[in-house]
């Protein structure tokens, strides 16, 4: 397998332990979703109420606990607390089975393991997509996270007619019964895996503090921002085509129950497709171009599907659409998990996975609710026209992927600045406020401010709650960079915080400077 190859990072043991493991988590999940909902047609046959509430069970958790699971994944050793997720899967799914078996399953029980379920699956849901740049081969994060979007992919296509079968063939218990064996399998592999997490060296965040923090680093990090306001609209405007496909195929090719899982199979079939090819196509093509002939190819394929009333050729036109929706969310996916810093990483990938889903949920109102004034038909092309629309208002979103000195941390940053003095100090002490002092020659004037600009969002990122850089008028030579964190705990975690990218803007600092030096002072309020 060459190391170009989209399947290269399975070469890895760890990585292909954690891929193995989603596959099955995401295939468990797809067919426990649609045995529960088919199980409540038994149950509560006269009651569509309840047979909908399946899905509020098993999505409501991630909208709740999806920023929260974020903190945790990032202050825990992410393998363990995989584990533990796992663990009460598997405790809730043979559960499930028990009492399907028993035929003393109810209608609430039902509802509340699906919801337990769910909310095992919300709090494991950032942790797996921080852990596949954890586990990935150096060299290779790009088609690491490429083949991770695989995974829910191939779930969408194989899960609904695996768990379809079983139903047809065994019943519903067994499929539980096959559910329950899907995360048995998942935890074995995660206990398998080496456990190469780092401890950490300062004591972790409170909940509040966390989550505060991680959306500070998102709102100082320009990237992240206008990739998330990009997903957010696309999504939100794409999303037309997955609301109305049912109406699609029920009212426009005549289809049943399993012609629409043929379309959504072929969805599925593109997306899969794309993802095993993008890590090619970043080493041709920009970012910002894959995602704009991504967006405009499902834009066309939106606006193309009501014209078209043959299933074969609808079926080719999703599978484009399928492609190009898969180009345009990985490459924007990957865009943001690798502009992220490891110390922060699950919470970025929360808030993505929040920004998507919250973008589906309001697509689906919003295309359905255009549907029964202008049709299905017309709500399409007015969806297309959005995409296009919305590429438009995004189209000076600055997209690279980032590499490993964007993400990487120093280790030991935090503590290889303070005085032993300093390292008695109260941890709680505070607000801490820092004066770094540059002597600047005049023709090195113009760049300095232009790296200082660079570290100051750094060090917002990291930490500060407010970043100046001020000129000495006395001295007109001497450039101070003052910042302020809250407590002596908030500034040594800004240190240990110090990406490798963020290290060589400080010595670019000290390079223009004089002598090479910078003279540091650190404050403690005490009035």
């Amino acid at each position: 397998m060459k190391d170009d190859s989209p399947w290269a990072p399975l070469r890895h043991p760890p990585f292909r332990a954690l891929w193995i493991a989603a596959i099955v988590v995401n295939l468990s999940m797809w067919m426990q979703n649609i045995g529960a909902a088919w199980r409540m047609t038994e149950l509560e046959p006269d009651s569509p109420l309840m047979v909908s509430l399946v899905q509020t069970a098993m999505a409501l958790p991630a909208f709740l606990l999806g920023l929260p699971s974020g903190v945790l994944a990032d202050m825990v050793n992410r393998r363990r607390f995989l584990i533990i997720t796992q663990s009460c899967s598997l405790a809730s799914a043979a559960l499930l089975t028990a009492l399907a078996y028993g035929g003393v399953m109810g209608s609430w029980l039902l509802l509340g393991l699906t919801f337990a379920l769910g909310t095992s699956n919300a709090f494991g849901m950032s942790a797996w997509v921080a852990s596949n740049i954890d586990s990935a081969p150096k060299g290779q994060i790009p088609a690491s996270i490429a083949l991770s979007t695989v995974t829910p992919n191939i779930a969408r296509v194989v899960g609904p007619a695996v768990a379809g079968a079983l139903i047809a063939v065994a019943g519903t218990p067994t499929l539980f019964a096959l559910v329950t064996l899907g995360f048995l399998l998942s935890l074995l592999l995660l206990r398998a895996m080496p456990d190469s997490t780092a401890r950490p060296s300062l004591p972790p965040e409170r909940m509040w503090n966390g989550i505060r923090s991680g959306l500070r680093y998102m709102r100082h990090s320009a990237q992240i921002r206008q990739t998330l306001r990009l997903v957010f609209v696309f999504v939100t405007a794409g999303s037309g085509i997955w609301a109305l496909l049912p109406l699609v195929a029920r009212e426009q090719l005549g289809l049943g129950p399993g012609g629409f899982g043929l379309l959504l199979g072929s969805l599925g079939v593109g997306a899969v497709v794309a993802a095993l090819q993008i890590a090619r196509f970043y080493k041709r093509f920009s970012v910002r171009r894959i995602v704009t002939i991504g967006a405009l190819t499902f834009a066309a394929v939106t606006a193309l599907i009501p014209f078209v009333t043959d299933i074969a050729l609808t079926c080719a036109l999703l599978a484009i659409g399928g492609m190009a929706w898969m180009a345009v969310n990985t490459s924007s996916g990957t865009v943001i998990q690798t502009s992220a810093a490891a110390w922060v990483r699950a919470r970025v990938a929360s808030v993505y996975l929040l920004v998507i889903m919250g973008a589906m949920a309001a697509g689906g109102v919003l295309w359905g609710a255009v549907a029964e004034r202008a049709g299905v038909a017309g709500s399409l092309w007015i969806a297309a026209a959005c995409i296009v629309a919305g590429l438009m208002l995004t189209g000076r979103t600055h997209m690279h992927l980032g590499s490993e000195n964007d993400f990487g941390t120093v280790e030991g940053a935090a503590l290889d600045c303070v005085s032993a003095e300093a390292e008695t100090l109260d941890h709680n002490a505070g607000p801490v406020a820092v004066e770094i002092r540059y002597s600047i020659r005049e023709e090195h004037h113009e760049n300095f401010i232009a790296v200082a600009r660079e570290l100051g969002l750094a060090r917002k990122r990291n930490g500060a709650i407010a970043w100046r850089l001020y000129r000495d008028l006395e001295h007109p030579e001497q450039q101070i960079e003052r910042f302020l964190v809250d407590s002596w705990l908030d500034y040594l975690r800004q240190r240990d915080r110090i990406t490798r990218r963020d290290q060589e803007l400080e010595e670019q600092l000290l390079a223009l400077s004089h002598d090479g030096r910078s003279e540091t002072r650190r404050y403690i309020a005490e009035a």
